[in-house]
């Protein structure tokens, strides 16, 4: 057994930056989902939260992905939204995490499990004393490429292009809900509805905002975010 540090953001010349990462036992359930992680593990400043996808090729044919949230207590957690097209399964791994879902709070720790039907409001957040450490697993029922969503959302933060809260600037949050499709052929409007503004004034202002976001030069999708080298140089990550 031996307590390993993994996920610090590099500094200029690539070296990690103390204290920017989080531990994890070499012989934990964790260090199991690291080694089978089917992505990068990507990062926000904003929750300061980890992600990773995870492989599920094997056994899902099609209806469900997977994805590990590593947050550590206090973190600022997700802005409050919905999800129109799939239902969401979480499942404890380490910690305790409060998730506030149609009004109501749910308390997860390990080794339980709570679903979140598509159209219901919810956010989470991991609790605890300082220095503790929340890790969950989230499934979506189908799988609809959530994980692209999330890799040009954490890109764009990596990069200092969002706000304190995580969201990108208007424009471009424009342009993605409007003009992105993930590899399943959804728009990201269909993934993920930020609650406000609510589905009707997306709608209504991407319409307006997107074409000009464009011409400004705003992108819907930024596939180098998706490279291994991209997060190689911004985060540690674990050997291959």
């Amino acid at each position: 057994m031996a307590m390993l540090t993994i996920g610090e953001r590099l500094d200029d010349e690539g070296n990690p930056i103390p204290g920017t990462g989080f531990e994890y036992d070499s012989d934990s359930e964790v260090a199991e989902l690291i080694a089978q992680r089917a992505t990068p593990i990507l990062y926000t400043p904003a929750q300061n939260e980890w992600v990773w996808g995870l492989d599920v090729s094997d056994e899902s044919n099609g209806e469900f992905d997977r994805f590990v949230a590593v947050c550590p207590a206090g973190n600022q957690g997700t802005v409050t939204h919905y999800h129109p097209k799939f239902d969401e399964l979480f499942k404890g791994i380490s910690g305790t995490f409060r998730l506030e879902a149609d009004g109501e709070e749910v308390i997860l720790e390990a080794g339980e499990e709570f679903m979140v039907k598509r159209g219901v409001m919810h956010s989470f957040r991991c609790i605890g004393e300082d220095g503790d450490l929340g890790v969950l697993v989230a499934e979506t029922y189908p799988a609809v490429g959530f994980t692209e969503l999330m890799f040009n959302g954490f890109g764009l933060a990596i990069e200092g292009k969002t706000k304190s809260s995580g969201m990108p600037n208007l424009l471009q949050m424009m342009v993605i809900l409007r003009n992105l499709r993930t590899s399943y052929g959804i728009r990201a409007a269909d993934l993920m509805i930020p609650v406000p503004p609510g589905p009707t004034v997306i709608a209504i202002m991407s319409r307006i905002l997107a074409p000009l976001g464009r011409l400004l030069g705003y992108k819907p999708d930024y596939p180098y975010y998706r490279e291994n080298e991209f997060w190689e140089k911004h985060i540690n990550q674990p050997p291959n």
